[in-house]
């Protein structure tokens, strides 16, 4: 069975079609490998500037919140009673009056 004219003009014009579609098919791989890595480059992107939620260094969910416990929040000083005790020595009781001075500053 021989070719007409009407078969092989539509075989030829059919085959760009076909080039391009084999085309595709060899480089689906480095397509999908180039947006995957744009995919993953915006994502990088979008975590590096989003507020994410941080460590939870405080260990809360270990503490027990109840009154009866005693808590770790406690201070460890004398509450100032030790501060500076040579204020106490030199003060002799005398009211010292600071003289009263104003200033007034402008500038232009």
């Amino acid at each position: 069975m021989g070719l007409g004219p009407l078969e092989l003009s539509g075989g030829i014009s059919r085959m760009t079609d076909f080039a391009n579609i084999k085309h595709n098919e060899d480089h689906k791989g480095i397509v999908d490998q180039t947006n995957f890595s744009g995919q993953f480059d915006k994502e990088i992107q979008d975590r590096a500037n989003a507020v994410n939620k941080g460590a939870n260094i405080t260990n809360d969910s270990e503490k027990k919140f109840d009154a009866k416990d005693k808590g770790s929040n406690e201070y460890h000083g004398d509450g100032g009673r030790h501060r500076n005790p040579e204020k106490k020595e030199n003060g002799d009781g005398v009211v010292v009056t600071k003289e009263k001075t104003s200033t007034f500053d402008i500038r232009i």
